[in-house]
């Protein structure tokens, strides 16, 4: 009996209608456990959720720990299963159960996946639904508008996630400035640049390219070289481009790790 999950979630169910919340929790998690043993992803995560969800509504518990990590292995399951916006909605609940509790590397990564899993969604929303394997009902909207909201959802997530990580990778800002520096200055080696009061026309070298991209990119503009022709292009895309990610990356910072 002990071994049949479905024996397990009924008694579950049981102490759930008496109010027996330990208990159903207890009963939950271990069918749980039972049913991701099996590989039945689909039912584990539904009662790692019912799990969680009786240790939410525990009446004067002061801790949220067991509830984060149930709804964290719930939404695991739920995304091995390919019902990635269930997946989203699990990793926001364990996400914020783990802030309530003071877990912030937790929260921080489950905050993360949530968002991920959202982004995964969206794309095969839009390029293959059949992928999509459901155990809850979408709410999301169908239609032309549905379509547009999607691709506009997914463009925004996508550049968030490759840019800051949804503001909990601030590592990946950092080098995404670092690469538009190096290759603005690459392309500045194949250009011409005018330096000093002389306006003294030159190809600059690497040193001297990569000089005038940081300067460019930090908005510094001392005036000692200055762009003319096509590279002129270049420097506004990549001034907008500082003005864009110096500001992300210190706000992923402090995101990141002042909340510690």
């Amino acid at each position: 009996m002990d071994s049949d999950p479905k024996i397990l979630e009924g008694e579950a169910y049981s102490f759930l209608y008496q109010e027996k919340f330990d208990d159903a929790f207890r009963l939950f998690k271990k069918s749980a456990e039972i049913y991701k043993s099996q590989h039945n992803h689909k039912q584990a995560a539904l009662c790692f959720a019912s799990a969680a969800s009786c240790w939410s509504i525990k009446s004067g518990e002061k801790t949220f720990f067991n509830s984060a990590s149930a709804y964290q292995g719930a939404a695991r399951e739920a995304e091995i299963s390919r019902d990635f916006e269930y997946a989203a909605l699990l990793y926001k609940y364990a996400a914020i159960n783990y802030e309530r509790d003071g877990e912030l590397l937790d929260f921080s990564d489950c905050f993360y996946r949530s968002k991920e899993c959202y982004r995964k969604f969206l794309y095969y929303l839009l390029i293959n639904p059949k992928r999509i394997n459901p155990i809850v009902k979408s709410s999301e909207k169908k239609g032309v508008t549905g379509f547009a909201r999607h691709i506009f959802l997914w463009l925004a997530f996508t550049f968030s996630c490759f840019i800051w990580g949804y503001g909990e990778r601030p590592s990946r800002t950092f080098f995404t400035g670092i690469f538009v520096v190096f290759v603005a200055a690459v392309f500045y080696m194949s250009c011409f640049l005018v330096r000093g009061i002389g306006m003294e026309v030159f190809s600059p070298n690497f040193f001297e390219a990569l000089y005038f991209s940081v300067v460019t990119f930090t908005t510094v503009g001392y005036g000692d070289i200055t762009p003319m022709g096509v590279s002129r292009i270049v420097v506004m895309f990549e001034a907008l481009s500082g003005m864009l990610i110096m500001p992300l990356f210190m706000v992923g910072l402090s995101r990141k790790y002042l909340r510690v």
